[in-house]
């Protein structure tokens, strides 16, 4: 949650941008005239690409574009479904996101920064020295094909972080 204070400010456009995203959406809060700030949003696990990319009756702006000129940060990213995951893939690359429906056509902006983070393994404990291993090689290999190769190769970092003990984080 403290990535976008470190992130440069918004320009007045940038600003403008977002606001216009949030008033649309219904967002904005009583007498807030702009928004100054990144966004940072952090969706469940179970949301469905509707509520990720956006869409409905009427449509609405989705979490990728809430994200817009911010943060999207997915927790438990292999356990959100994998057709939710895929429709990151153009968001990510054009920096905009297209909805189609019968009647018309909507293109929200979705340039963002995306934070995923994961388990090493559905117990969680893959290669923890304090907790014992439960999975075995196959759900591991099943719980790493959750994320396709197109999508991981649009990401642009990985950095494996080990357990610490509350012991040590307090001292």
């Amino acid at each position: 949650k403290s990535l976008p204070s470190i992130l440069p400010k918004l320009t007045f456009a940038e600003s403008l941008e977002v606001t216009k995203i949030y008033s649309i959406d219904g967002l904005l809060k009583e007498n807030q005239t702009l928004i100054n700030f990144r966004p940072f949003r952090s969706p469940h696990h179970i949301s469905s690409d509707v509520a990720l990319i956006g869409g409905g009756n009427p449509p609405r702006p989705g979490e990728i574009t809430l994200a817009h000129r911010g943060v999207l940060f997915m927790d438990e990213f292999p356990e959100f479904h994998r057709d939710v995951l895929e429709s990151l893939r153009q968001p990510i690359e054009e920096g905009k996101i297209t909805v189609s429906r019968a009647k018309n056509t909507f293109t929200f902006p979705s340039r963002f920064t995306l934070i995923g983070a994961s388990n090493p393994c559905t117990c969680g404990y893959f290669n923890s020295p304090e907790k014992p291993f439960s999975c075995t090689n196959a759900q591991v290999a099943m719980y790493k094909r959750k994320l396709s190769g197109p999508l991981m190769a649009r990401i642009d970092i990985f950095i494996e972080v080990p357990a610490v003990k509350y012991e040590k984080l307090a001292d």
